[in-house]
């Protein structure tokens, strides 16, 4: 196989980049970061133990935004504006805040309390929904684009992990909603 992505299957990361491949060749290689053995294999492949990771005909790729760079670049794919970059960078702010209060929860750290790293998460997930809540009434979300497929695969992550109730924000959840039946959505749900 030519293309082989590195990750987990319920990786947001991972999944907007099997999403973005959904009628290319790839092969998907599993990863479970939480053991150490597998850790140990992960990081002779990549050095910031992130995932996801693609190998491009022996290339390595690093990181969910430069792959989507190099993918966009190597299969011809629109070019995203000023604005859908901003929109990821909102999402993406949200999944990053959420994994560190999934890691410190896991971690047994107190994430309910008042502490300095895990309130500003809290008040970066609000902010962060209630701008993506008025984006998403705009019309931003409303075709199968990039920031679209992010989008889905923060909220199905957030929803499978119990991260997050999206009942508060009716424009997120329609615009979800609009591809929850695209067979690549529904064949690369978190599990």
């Amino acid at each position: 196989m030519s293309r082989v992505l590195y990750g987990s299957l319920a990786s947001p990361f991972v999944r907007r980049i099997r999403l973005l491949l959904e009628n290319i060749d790839y092969e998907l290689r599993e990863v479970d970061v939480l053991k150490p053995d597998t850790r140990a294999l992960f990081a002779a492949i990549t050095p910031i133990r992130k995932m996801p990771v693609l190998d491009d005909h022996g290339q390595r790729i690093f990181d969910s935004h430069t792959i989507q760079l190099h993918l966009s670049r190597t299969l011809g794919l629109p070019d995203l504006s000023i604005d859908q970059y901003n929109q990821i960078s909102v999402i993406d702010a949200v999944c990053d805040s959420l994994v560190v209060l999934l890691m410190g929860k896991r971690s047994d750290l107190p994430v309910q309390e008042d502490r300095l790293m895990f309130t500003l998460q809290r008040e970066r997930i609000t902010d962060s929904l209630a701008w993506l809540e008025e984006t998403a009434r705009t019309g931003a979300f409303d075709d199968w684009h990039y920031p679209t497929i992010c989008l889905i695969c923060l909220y199905d992550w957030a929803r499978f992990r119990q991260l997050l109730d999206f009942n508060t924000y009716p424009a997120l959840q329609a615009a979800v909603n609009r591809f929850a039946e695209r067979p690549s959505v529904v064949a690369t749900q978190p599990v």
